[in-house]
């Protein structure tokens, strides 16, 4: 558990939770932390070494550690996969798809927390780009395609025998089963956090929680979306200080190969 009280103390968590957030459990044992954090940079998330400060500073992995570490220190899910399992080092784009894939599974619930993060300069950009991308979020095609792209993964689960690897289960041996199908059998919901960190300059932490409630109110109107499985959305905020200085230190401490916190 971190406790931060500054940007460069937020710098610091999101450096040394990389290779937490890049592989599952059962792939951390044994290893040394310098190495796998050089795995993880180059096989698990996109960084480039040879790319400009400008290209590296739009990342998307900054936010997405954050992200995991706030769902499992704070909500208690149990991450299902790691991003990083879906990443490509032979394509020029970041990991596609959700920027979560965790659950919580009980007797009474079985809920897929596939969640959004935006890391902006502005409140505006974020909850803007987060907004527009719900309508795709909950869809039944973009679950499905999602639980898919997990078939290609299922010895990687973090989590075995779940609910969820049933699923894929009965679809590798049948693919002409509905995933959606399968996943209303098992009366599974999707959680879907939007984590929004921005900059603001207010000491006021309650005023400007407040503030951001307001303005998403009132820029974004409600809609309906066509997922056909129960959902549930909300929202996290975190104000920061200045989102490119938090970035561009994580840069530093990766390019001079920092040593990590044990």
């Amino acid at each position: 558990m971190f406790e931060c009280t500054s940007d460069s103390a937020l710098s610091e968590i999101i450096y040394n939770s990389i290779i937490e957030y890049s592989f599952n459990e059962f792939d951390l044992q044994d290893c040394e932390l310098d190495s796998l954090l050089s795995v993880a940079l180059k096989t698990k998330i996109k960084y480039k070494e040879y790319q400009t400060q400008e290209i590296k500073i739009k990342y998307g992995f900054y936010g997405e550690v954050l992200l995991y570490l706030m769902l499992c220190q704070f909500y208690n899910s149990s991450p299902l996969i790691s991003r990083g399992y879906f990443y490509n080092p032979l394509e020029n784009s970041e990991t596609k798809g959700y920027d979560s894939y965790h659950l919580i599974e009980g007797e009474e619930k079985i809920e897929l927390w596939f969640g959004e993060v935006k890391f902006r300069t502005t409140l505006d950009s974020g909850a803007k780009s987060a907004i527009e991308g719900l309508e795709k979020a909950f869809s039944d095609g973009y679950l499905e395609d999602n639980i898919l792209a997990i078939v290609n993964h299922r010895n990687n689960l973090g989590v075995k025998g779940s609910k969820l690897e049933s699923v894929i289960d009965s679809w590798v041996r049948n693919p002409t089963i509905n995933i959606i199908d399968e996943v209303k059998k098992y009366k599974m919901k999707l959680v879907y956090p939007v984590f929004l960190i921005y900059p603001s300059d207010c000491s006021d932490l309650e005023s400007q929680i407040k503030k951001t409630v307001k303005y998403i109110n009132d820029k974004f109107s409600k809609k309906s979306y066509s997922l056909s499985i129960d959902y549930e959305l909300f929202f996290m905020l975190m104000p920061v200080g200045n989102v490119k200085n938090i970035k561009e230190e994580v840069i530093a401490w990766i390019d001079s190969k920092k040593p990590l916190l044990s």
